[in-house]
């Protein structure tokens, strides 16, 4: 925590963001007490299900009218479920090591914050089925010996703890997702070809540069017309034809008959 004259500063160790502390009113402080205990009380629930999941009895699902165990028993299902219970509890710690330090080290908690406490068990464990879905499908870059048919200790432990660490870390899991989708859809930048017509060969050259296009094949053709010799008379692609950024476009220079 940094001062700078009466006002209070806090870095953000996570993003190099420098807040503005301001002291709670009242409001905050009610609003930090219920994020607390929602929290806590959402942790009671995860494990709770934690449990159930562990014993098989699936309490909660049956309530609902569910009655098919033999799939709740199968391994993908299981799996998902530790994953999914992983992601909520470890939300569930992320959020209330942030109550912590922004209520109880700097008495500082915002009451808009709380729908970030709200959230944040579901949203770690719907992180934690994404990880979950890349590590079924083949793409085991997160660890753990996952992919067997039936599971055993490991595999299960290995799927809970990554459902946790993706839920505890869930800001650097939406990061790395951004990466994923910006690499897995890249979409290539198009740009626009511009008139080259009537232009010399050093400035068609520099219309393509600044409209980031690079020169193809030039070659010469003659023509009747003494002004165009040594301009541009024709061009491939077109004017306003859209081709790939980096792209060339090929010119032809009138020359002398």
């Amino acid at each position: 925590m940094e001062n700078k004259g009466e006002k209070k500063y806090h870095r953000d160790e996570a993003t190099g963001v420098v807040y503005e502390l301001h002291p709670e009113e009242w409001a905050d402080t009610v609003f930090g007490v219920i994020s607390i205990f929602y929290l806590l009380l959402m942790l009671a629930f995860f494990f709770w299900q934690l449990i159930d999941l562990w014993s098989g009895k699936y309490w909660l699902v049956q309530q609902f009218g569910y009655k098919e165990m033999a799939r709740l028993m199968s391994s993908p299902f299981r799996l998902a479920a530790y994953a999914f219970i992983g992601g909520g509890l470890g939300g569930i710690i992320n959020g209330i090591r942030s109550f912590i330090g922004w209520h109880s080290e700097r008495s500082a908690f915002g009451r808009r914050f709380i729908w970030k406490y709200i959230i944040a068990p579901w949203v770690g464990a719907t992180l934690a089925l994404f990880a979950f879905a890349l590590v079924r499908s083949g793409l085991a870059i997160l660890g753990g010996d996952l992919q067997a048919e039936t599971p055993n200790i490991r595999q299960t432990l290995s799927m809970f703890a990554i459902g946790v660490l993706a839920g505890y870390g869930s800001r650097e899991v939406f990061i790395w997702l951004d990466a994923q989708v910006k690499r897995i859809f890249k979409v290539t930048p198009e740009a626009k070809v511009p008139d080259l017509l009537h232009k010399t060969q050093e400035e068609a050259e520099e219309i393509l540069n600044a409209a980031n296009l690079k020169a193809g094949k030039v070659s010469k053709e003659s023509t009747e017309d003494g002004t165009l010799i040594g301009k541009v008379i024709s061009q491939t692609p077109l004017q306003d034809t859209s081709i790939a950024s980096g792209g060339t476009v090929d010119f032809t220079l009138g020359a002398e008959k």
